[in-house]
This record gives structure tokens, C-alpha cells and sequence, in this order.
């Protein structure tokens, strides 16, 4: 078998036991109850189907916060279709397994056949995305969404397109962060000089889905929504006084803190929006140097580790917030913690390494003027936005595509530079 036969070979093998496995671990956790975020999404979803009513309604104006509508509604959707979400756990790995399809096509497309079937085999071997496809998170499904619609714009035809323009605001209304991936296609379209009527064609398909989605909701809240309302909780919990940079639950119920609003049982989600906001704004002006060595924390705590997939169903969920916050976890137990997550990111920890030197290499033989640079450009942009607000690992799944396909390049590459020294 030649040498390039026997890795197309090794990368099927390694895809063909990821897929197994993923099924191993849906007979496994069938019947597991899921915590954290994941399951309040899954609670979420059936009172409103029991109710006879869509995400969000009147009944929640006085929560916290309007929390992934898209999402919730697709959970909503498969209660009334199948009566269980027992099928978003195969609808997930449907969606991984176009996901790493789409993977390798990039990889394709952008930098090599051999990249793009090394992407596969240390995509596969990721830790995260091998238990990603038990929770019912937002992570999957956005990025199906997203990258669907971005590998749709790198054709300049107008169904394409318009499916795209589709696409990126049903992500959006899933995650608000559509717009980083919007904003590379659009990179890309102009780098290719696209005809105006394929602008046309992404961007009107996708303001009239924002107003059907918007619109809908208003009828039943009097307020339109078309994507989640979270970005006033996420800043003030990284700006006030008590801050870490990472999600401080906590800090809502604490009454010392900026984060908690005293009368917030009378307010609509939009009006405690509103108040957290304006608080951070303030606390940001007052504390720029404490918000800045902040954001450069953040910056490395996103990328911390990559063991974050199995937290809603093995538990452990927000115990940095308890440590560092809340005071409830001891110094060795968050050791012991920390080490274990650790252990379970070895290949992540390999990927951001050879990513480095990846990127090293393109910038040395200027390939980044490419498709690879706006690749590049969703990874930093994406980084840097969500940096922001406060972070937890998980935040950084939606760009980790980009870090294993220049890790994968980094892997080929690395040889052949070997080989000339």
C-alpha cells in the first residue's frame, strides 16, 4: 500500500471507530439526566411544549434572560415530532459527521488532500468531540449550521447562497455569533470578487428570516427577539469587583455583588439587560487596567482545555466558579480536577502546538493571503469577541475547526521541513 494510500486508509479506519463509538456512548448514556446548561434547555423545552406555546413566550418576560431560542425551539420541535428528545442524540451525530465532512472539504480546498485527511484523524481523536453528541447543547448544532452556511458562500450560485443567508440566522438564533463566520464569508466574496446579486442573494434570505423570527416572538412577548439576550449577564460577570474572567453564577444571588439586582422578580429580562449593561459599562470605565489584565486571562482560559463536553453528563459543571468565587471547592480537589481535565485534552494540547507552528509556516511561505487567512480570520475575530465577555472552554468549540486544520498542516509540513534541514 503506497504512502498515501495508507493514510486515506488510516483516516477512514479512525472516522469509522469515531462514528461507533458515538453510538457506543447513546446506548450508554440513554437514559442519563443531563445538568449545567444542557439540561435546563431539555426542561425549558418540555414545559413549553406542555404548555402549548413556543421559546419565549409571555411566561418568561421576568426571567433572567432569553436563553438560546433557536435551539429551544428545535428541542421544541422534536418533542412535537417525535415525543422525546431522545432523537436530538442521533440528530448530533449526524451533524458531527457533516462536520468533519465539511472539515475535510476545507481542508481540501484550502490547503491540502493530506491536511484535510489529517484533520479528520485528530478531529476524531479529540476528547470533546468524541461525548459532544450526548448533551443537548448549542455547540453542534451552531456550528452545523455556521459552517454549512460558509462553505456554501465559497460558491458564487445564487441557491447556494440564499440557503446560506438562511443558515447563518438560524445559527445566530441559536448562538449570537453567526456574524463572525458571516463576516469571513463576506471576506471571501469580496476577495472573489462576487457579482452584487450573489451579495443580494445571502443577505436577503437572511434579514427576512431575522423578521419572520423577530416578529413572532413579538406577538407573544411584545418585544422582537431573534437571537439570545445574554450579553448583559455574560459582561457584568466579568466586570465588577468579584470578577475572574470566567462564569460566576454565583455572583447573581451574592448581594455584595454588582451582578445581583435587588428587585430583579419585577423586572422583564429586557429591563434587567438593560441594568447589567450599564453597570458594566460603568465598572469598565472605572477599572480599564483591571478589565484589560482580565481580558488577556480570558484570552488564555478559553483555551485552557477541552474536556468540557462531558461535564452535563458526568457532573463537575462550574466548579472554577465555586473555587474561585464561591469558595466551596478546596485547594486539592481543584487540583485533582484540574489535572483529570488535563489528561483528557492531551490531543487538544497537541493541536494548539502544531496550530502555532502551522501558522508559523504559512507566514513564512505567505500563504495566509488566501483561503487559509479568512479561515484564520474566524479563529481571531471569534477569539477576540468572545473575549469580551466572560469565558469558559467551551466558548472556544465553535473556532476549533480552524485550530485543527492548521494543526494538521502544521503536521504535514513539519516533515518535509525536517527532511530539508
Amino acid at each position: 500500500m503506497k504512502r498515501k494510500e495508507r493514510l486515506s486508509f488510516i483516516m477512514y479506519v479512525v472516522l469509522a471507530v469515531w462514528v461507533v463509538g458515538q453510538m457506543a456512548l447513546i446506548v450508554y448514556f440513554w437514559d442519563k439526566p443531563q445538568g449545567s446548561d444542557q439540561g435546563a434547555y431539555m426542561k425549558m423545552a418540555k414545559q413549553c411544549f406542555e404548555a402549548g406555546e413556543w421559546y419565549p413566550g409571555d411566561s418568561h418576560l421576568y426571567e433572567s434572560f432569553i436563553w438560546a431560542p433557536g435551539f429551544i425551539n428545535y428541542l421544541i420541535l422534536q418533542l412535537h415530532l417525535f415525543g422525546t428528545l431522545k432523537a436530538n442524540l442521533f440528530f448530533n451525530l449526524f451533524m458531527n459527521i457533516a462536520i468533519v465532512a465539511e472539515i475535510y472539504y476545507l481542508g481540501n480546498r484550502f490547503f491540502s488532500k493530506k491536511t484535510a485527511q489529517l484533520a479528520v484523524i485528530i478531529w476524531c481523536f479529540l476528547y470533546s468531540n468524541m461525548m459532544a453528541v450526548i448533551p443537548a447543547g448549542t455547540e453542534i448544532p451552531f456550528l452545523f449550521s455556521a459552517l454549512t452556511a460558509f462553505c456554501l458562500c465559497l460558491h458564487p450560485r445564487i441557491l447556494f447562497l440564499s440557503i446560506a443567508g438562511l443558515l447563518f440566522t438560524l445559527a445566530n438564533w441559536v448562538r449570537p455569533l453567526a456574524v463572525i463566520f458571516l463576516a469571513g464569508a463576506i471576506v471571501y466574496m469580496l476577495w472573489k470578487k462576487y457579482a452584487p446579486v450573489h451579495y443580494l442573494s445571502l443577505l436577503l434570505p437572511l434579514l427576512l428570516l431575522v423578521f419572520l423570527i423577530g416578529k413572532t416572538a413579538e406577538r407573544r412577548t411584545g418585544y422582537f427577539i431573534y437571537q439570545s439576550t445574554t450579553s448583559g449577564i455574560n459582561l457584568i460577570m466579568t466586570a465588577n469587583d468579584k470578577a475572574y474572567g470566567g462564569i460566576a453564577t454565583s455572583l447573581i444571588n451574592d448581594s455584595t455583588s454588582a451582578v445581583f439586582i435587588d428587585d430583579r422578580e419585577g423586572l422583564t429580562f429586557f429591563q434587567k439587560d438593560s441594568v447589567w449593561k450599564a453597570r458594566s459599562i460603568q465598572w469598565i470605565k472605572a477599572h480599564p487596567a483591571r478589565y484589560g489584565m482580565l481580558y488577556v486571562k480570558k484570552l488564555a482560559g478559553l483555551y485552557v482545555e477541552d474536556s468540557w463536553s462531558d461535564r452535563p453528563i458526568l457532573g463537575g459543571d462550574g466548579f472554577v466558579d465555586s473555587y474561585v468565587v464561591a469558595g466551596k471547592v478546596g485547594k486539592s480537589a481543584f487540583i485533582a480536577r484540574a489535572v483529570q481535565m488535563g489528561l483528557k485534552s492531551l490531543t487538544y494540547y497537541f493541536a494548539l502546538v502544531a496550530c502555532c507552528y502551522g501558522v508559523i509556516t504559512s507566514l513564512r511561505r505567505k500563504t495566509l493571503l488566501s483561503g487559509k487567512g479568512i479561515l484564520l480570520f474566524i479563529l481571531l475575530a471569534g477569539t477576540l469577541v468572545t473575549c469580551i465577555f466572560c469565558v469558559s472552554p467551551r466558548y472556544h468549540y465553535p473556532y476549533l475547526f480552524v485550530v485543527i486544520l492548521f494543526a494538521a498542516s502544521g503536521v504535514e509540513t513539519f516533515p518535509a521541513r525536517r527532511k530539508k534541514s
